[in-house]
């Protein structure tokens, strides 16, 4: 098993050469939206997962490393710090002066996160740590880049997966990118709605930021103290 490996998510092959993405002992390519990828997948859902859907098929398909990371294309890991079981490395730590569910409900449809929380409150009790988060902690873990051990992203994904996918049966979406579009194009008028339709990505930038802060020691080369975009 491999020490370290760092995962790139792509979409487009115009993007290897336009932000000079290369593979070498430590990083490796995913295309998101490739559907001839071997292994399960939820690629067939790349426009609405983002770098997820490489979450997803590292997760399932147990593609093994005893550190692993994550980062996409305009994102990338330029330090990279030893990390130990329990410790995360991210890209950035943001102390935003305002609540992670005030921000969402500026840039984004606000029932979306109402949904997560109530789907938190039902699998972990009213008055969770993670809910009481998102209602109203200030630091967040954007991008969903990180890097750390594996069996730590095992447990990441044990809690992110399932609240993503009970979001999805909540909302009649049943993994389907014609009903992901339709909610978006409803959600927004038609105002941003190739942005939008990524309700799923923000929710989950939230998620595990929930996740991180409650459960990880953080470790990032530069702590930023100002807004950050959605």
């Amino acid at each position: 098993m491999k020490d370290l490996t760092i995962w790139i998510t792509y979409h487009d092959d115009k993007q290897i050469k336009e932000f000079g993405l290369e593979e070498d002992e430590t990083f490796r390519l995913f295309k998101g939206n490739d559907l001839t990828v071997e292994g399960e997948n939820i690629n067939h859902l790349n426009r609405f997962y983002s770098e997820l859907t490489t979450f997803y098929w590292v997760w399932k398909n147990q593609i093994r490393s005893k550190v692993i990371g994550f980062c996409h294309y305009q994102r990338l890991f330029t330090h990279i710090m030893d990390v130990e079981p329990g410790t995360c490395q991210v890209m950035q730590i943001a102390n935003m002066g305002y609540t992670v569910e005030w921000y969402y409900r500026l840039a984004h449809n606000y029932n979306d996160i109402y949904d997560i929380i109530e789907i938190i409150d039902e699998k972990y009790g009213v008055g969770n740590r993670y809910s009481k988060y998102l209602l109203e902690e200030t630091v967040f873990i954007p991008f969903c880049c990180f890097i750390m051990c594996y069996k730590d992203f095992e447990k990441l994904c044990d809690f992110l997966f399932p609240i993503l996918f009970a979001f999805d049966q909540k909302n009649g979406l049943n993994m389907e990118p014609e009903n992901y579009r339709r909610k978006a194009e409803r959600d927004f008028r038609y105002d941003k709605v190739d942005y939008q339709q990524r309700a799923i990505s923000f929710l989950a930038e939230r998620i595990i930021s929930a996740y991180l802060v409650n459960h990880m020691n953080l470790v990032c080369v530069q702590t930023y103290n100002h807004q950050v975009k959605a």
